[in-house]
């Protein structure tokens, strides 16, 4: 099911979407409808350029996080209640032990951060990281940022819903969740299903699609921009999968 879900999240992403209109482009054209080639290869570029404007983060990118703002703002680690266990779910940092020993700080690394800030702010005295290679690679920072290694429990989990099962087994009350804001609406919705008998408070982090709110509207919104594509797509992930779960939970 995991690589069914990446597959699919491939084929309804805008460059998977590119893709398939690059192919139904050079067909066309090889059965003779060249006029036909052309309109799609118009479309195409036009798809392409779409998901690349930060005008698209507006659309896509802003209302994912939208709901987790107070006031307009971040919410501060001191307004969060206290809880059984604050959960850090996997996807912030990595390590790649064949180039270097060290761990990396991916973009979402500011979980880690507010994993840290929680703990620190007395909401919880244990942390579960989740995610592949968590031990290796998020435990130093958090080390660092003044967790101590003995509060904190791993588990090894491919996605979200491996990530919700196993905290449920664990007969907590309460948790503090946190990961990126962009993904929270999702990972509620994973730990709803998967963990009915826990209360979620949503704790999050790396509201990258905000920012875009937080400034007036400018000629640049509509120019591609290689950082909004990325964002952008990883949005519409999150949106395909909000809507599956919907759909056949």
């Amino acid at each position: 099911m995991y690589y069914i879900n990446k597959i699919v999240g491939f084929l309804v992403s805008p460059i998977g979407g590119a893709i398939a209109g690059g192919v139904i482009a050079v067909v066309c054209a090889r059965l003779g409808r060249k006029r036909l080639a052309k309109w799609v290869s118009g479309l195409t570029v036009a798809w392409l350029w779409l998901w690349m404007t930060p005008i698209m983060t507006w659309i896509v990118g802003v209302p994912l996080e939208r709901e987790f703002l107070v006031g307009g703002r971040v919410p501060a680690v001191e307004t969060f209640p206290e809880a059984d266990v604050i959960v850090l779910l996997g996807g912030s940092m990595g390590i790649e032990t064949n180039l270097s020993s060290y761990a990396e700080m991916w973009s979402g690394a500011d979980r880690v951060w507010q994993t840290a800030r929680l703990y620190k702010a007395g909401k919880a005295q244990q942390v579960i990281a989740t995610g592949n290679g968590a031990r290796d690679s998020t435990l130093p920072l958090l080390k660092d940022f003044g967790v101590p290694s003995e509060c904190v429990l791993f588990h090894d989990a491919l996605n979200t819903e491996e990530e919700a099962k196993n905290v449920n087994a664990m007969g907590y009350k309460r948790i503090l969740l946190v990961t990126s804001a962009w993904h929270m609406k999702r990972a509620r919705l994973m730990f709803e299903k998967y963990a009915p008998d826990i209360e979620v408070v949503c704790a999050p982090a790396d509201f990258e699609n905000s920012i875009v709110a937080a400034r007036p509207f400018s000629f640049s919104d509509f120019l591609p921009d290689p950082g909004a594509f990325m964002g952008n797509s990883v949005a519409l992930h999150e949106w395909v999968g909000i809507l599956g779960y919907k759909l056949f939970r």
